[in-house]
């Protein structure tokens, strides 16, 4: 079912669309679907790695050090938030003014907002060189891990069912 291009951020998504960037997208043979693998790789990356930690502060596989733990998966994550930055900025790209006007788009783009923010903080919990981890997890550690393992999923969740709703 397609959703027509309404709302608050629909003209943006139609000026989006008369850039050279989208023409060349959208003419390209191999833009999309590439973006749409990185993106995919990129996902992976980033879920595997962060359900894994968040596991960790929420009190799973307590014989892992969580700091060290960190100190692997968080550049992963990080790795993966890299990929699907700018693979995300590819595929709106392509479809602008109709993405842009989805409502599910504009919940995932609020949700990776609300994400990305959690990350922050819970990285400020976590005191510099992540050293909070190395003895009782702050609760605010906690709450972040509880975020982190609702909402990157759903993101996921919401960018998948863009396409089919």
């Amino acid at each position: 079912m397609e959703h027509e291009a309404a709302g608050l951020l629909s003209p943006l998504g139609v000026w989006l669309e008369g850039t050279a960037a989208s023409a060349a997208i959208r003419r390209s043979l191999w833009a999309y679907p590439l973006a749409s693998v990185l993106h995919v790789l990129g996902l992976g990356l980033l879920l595997g790695s962060i359900l894994a930690l968040d596991l960790r502060l929420l009190g799973f596989a307590r014989a892992l050090p969580a700091r060290p733990l960190a100190r692997l998966l968080v550049p992963m994550a990080a790795t993966g938030v890299a990929l699907q930055i700018p693979t995300g900025a590819v595929m709106l790209l392509a479809d602008a003014a109709a993405l842009l006007g989805h409502p599910l788009m504009l919940a995932k783009l609020a949700l990776v907002a609300l994400a990305l923010a959690n990350v922050v903080l819970v990285h400020r919990a976590a005191g510099p060189g992540l050293a909070a981890l190395d003895g009782p997890l702050p609760p605010a550690v906690r709450r972040g891990a509880l975020l982190s393992l609702l909402a990157w999923p759903s993101v996921a969740v919401l960018g998948r069912a863009i396409a089919y709703l």
